[in-house]
């Protein structure tokens, strides 16, 4: 073959070649589009995965998981515009993740606290001086019981607006009570002509449920309850002096304060278990605030009642617990009075097992602004050290004080648990609360709605009556 005939042979063949190639691609142009935008999406992917930032890690955390009652060890956790971004095994690369990162070496990480029973709204700037203290103890949400409305819906606008300046904040405003109000400052009078009027009132501006109190008669009672049914909004309380346990809990009442008249039938073994099988099949709730019948004792016997948080408590409420301690003092010389509140307390301590054992609802709250020497914050890890004297597991002690209000409030969709996607209300704690629950005061940082917490109280560890001073 000559160089001439090869050179032919050559081109034609490149021209065949060539032209098969472009016949190819314009046969299966649409498939080589989409291997190249899956390829460009892997790459931006893969960018975006390396160049990805977080406000900030917590790196080998345990995390306590009170519903599975598990604590699982070296996770770390990625923080981002207020939620919980993801969780993931630890390893050396996490440390250096985000704008800055905890090391949770040695620690353990509860989801925020809730204190279910408390008075906060009943002064204007409770906001400047409750809140950081109630952050402080690593509690990131509670339910007031009972106040001012308007202080309430101020309170809550200032938390929609920096989620990150209090705790979560659930109230009714004023407590709903009979004809002569027992609290007649924070109390409405509800009566057989004005309640639809009240009612509605209060529902138009915004309350997250009804309170309920101890005069209100049967018939009041029965309309709150179709009320509630109606709006769509829950009614909690005490038991009206008017009608039986069993019977507010067949008004579906949702959640029964203290345990006000169901002490009453706790030597009616059919009335109590009665009450309990009620109270399950409605779904209802109990929080028992035992720390205020042991607070009554300790007033009573004169013991120290002195804790620092005392000296930030605000003037009006030092005068009222003065006033108060002068009054119930002195019992130890009256030995009859100070039995009967040492019998009522051990009766309300058997009620609560009883409960527990029941597998019954149990949220906890210490009533702060309602009992004397009944102190923010420190008060709910004072009711959560009862429960563990009476025995609790104290992963079902954490479940109470953490996932437990997320359910009452149909919250667990965005609370309750530390999982992707819910929000960061965090505690950090230096020991571990499952071996004692008495650790949830070694508290290392408090986080709320994704930012850190800088906490006006360093003194949480400090347990009352062991200052050194008293009142």
């Amino acid at each position: 073959m000559s160089y001439m005939q090869l050179k032919i042979t050559i081109l034609t063949l490149h021209k065949k070649t060539t032209y098969r190639i472009v016949k190819y691609l314009s046969v299966n142009r649409k498939l080589i589009s989409r291997l190249l935008y899956a390829i460009l999406v892997i790459v931006a992917v893969s960018c975006s995965e390396v160049k990805q930032d977080y406000d900030f890690t917590i790196y080998n955390i345990s995390i306590i998981d009170p519903v599975k009652k598990e604590t699982v060890p070296n996770k770390t956790i990625y923080i981002k515009d207020g939620k919980i971004a993801k969780i993931e095994d630890s390893n050396d690369n996490h440390k250096s993740n985000g704008n800055s990162s905890i090391d949770g070496t040695n620690k353990f990480a509860i989801a925020g606290l809730w204190n279910m029973h408390t008075h906060i709204c009943w002064k204007g700037d409770l906001n400047e001086t409750i809140f950081p203290v109630l952050l402080s103890y690593g509690i990131t949400g509670v339910r007031d019981m009972g106040g001012d409305l308007d202080i309430l819906n101020r309170f809550k606008k200032q938390l929609l607006d920096d989620p990150s300046s209090g705790p979560n904040l659930y109230g009714p405003g004023p407590l709903i009570d009979g004809e002569n109000p027992i609290h007649p400052d924070f109390s409405v009078a509800l009566t057989d002509q004005n309640y639809k009027l009240i009612l509605d009132s209060l529902y138009d501006r915004n309350i997250d449920f009804i309170k309920v109190y101890s005069l209100l008669s049967k018939d009041l009672v029965r309309q709150i309850s179709q009320y509630s049914k109606d709006k769509n909004i829950s009614f909690a309380g005490h038991i009206s002096e008017y009608i039986t346990p069993t019977e507010a809990a067949e008004l579906q009442q949702k959640s029964f304060e203290h345990l006000n008249r169901i002490e009453d039938i706790r030597n009616d073994s059919l009335a109590l278990k009665t009450f309990i099988a009620t109270v399950k099949a409605n779904n209802s709730w109990l929080c028992p605030t035992l720390l205020i019948y042991k607070r009554k004792i300790e007033i009573a016997q004169g013991k120290d009642l002195y804790h620092p948080l005392y000296d930030l408590i605000d003037e009006y409420l030092k005068n009222e617990w003065s006033q108060i301690k002068k009054k119930r003092e002195g019992a130890t010389s009256n030995p009859d009075k100070l039995e009967k509140l040492e019998s009522i307390y051990k009766e309300q301590k058997e009620l609560v097992k009883l409960f527990y054992k029941n597998n019954m609802q149990l949220l906890l709250g210490s009533d702060f602004g309602g009992m004397a020497f009944v102190y923010p914050g420190y008060s709910l890890h004072e009711e959560m050290a009862l429960m563990q004297e009476l025995g609790f597991d104290t992963y079902d002690i954490l479940k109470m004080a953490t996932y437990n209000p997320a359910v009452f409030f149909e919250l667990t969709d965005t609370h309750g648990q530390i999982e992707k996607g819910k929000v960061a209300d965090l505690v950090i704690l230096n020991t571990d609360p499952v071996s004692d629950i008495s650790n949830t005061l070694d508290i290392n940082t408090v986080i709320k709605s994704g930012k850190i917490v800088k906490r006006p109280v360093s003194y949480t560890h400090l347990r009352a009556h062991e200052t050194g001073r008293n009142l």
